[in-house]
């Protein structure tokens, strides 16, 4: 299909019916085409809530596989699963980082014992 912009309006000036690529027969295999990929918004709230209780996403997949009845049924990947987490844990990396440092820092002082290091990059990240 092309379309134009005419006059404030989207007029479409060739349309062409057929289709330039095999359809999917097998409707499991959908979630893989990318107009399908992504998590409906109430089941990234389970995950979320499944995620704050420190499922793996492996864990959260088998779960989701269970509830559809089979990982084929289920409408995303354990990889969109994995992307979602990821995207949830990114604000707290560095500050769990930042207090297991200040953690240590207290433990040395305390005991004599106690050593660490850490190696920091030209930016200063540890």
């Amino acid at each position: 299909m092309v379309v134009k912009l005419k006059h404030d309006r989207w007029e479409v000036i060739t349309f062409i019916a057929d289709h330039n690529h095999p359809l999917i027969e097998k409707p499991s295999l959908s979630k893989y085409l990318r107009s399908h990929q992504g998590i409906p918004p109430e089941q990234k709230k389970l995950l979320t809530h499944l995620n704050d209780c420190n499922l793996t996403a492996g864990k959260m997949m088998m779960l989701m596989s269970s509830y559809y009845g089979s990982e084929l049924i289920v409408p995303y990947t354990a990889k969109a699963i994995h992307s979602h987490c990821s995207k949830l844990n990114a604000p707290t990396k560095d500050i769990n980082i930042e207090e297991t440092l200040n953690y240590f820092c207290k433990v040395m002082e305390n005991d004599p014992g106690f050593f660490f290091k850490c190696k920091t990059d030209a930016e200063g990240r540890t």
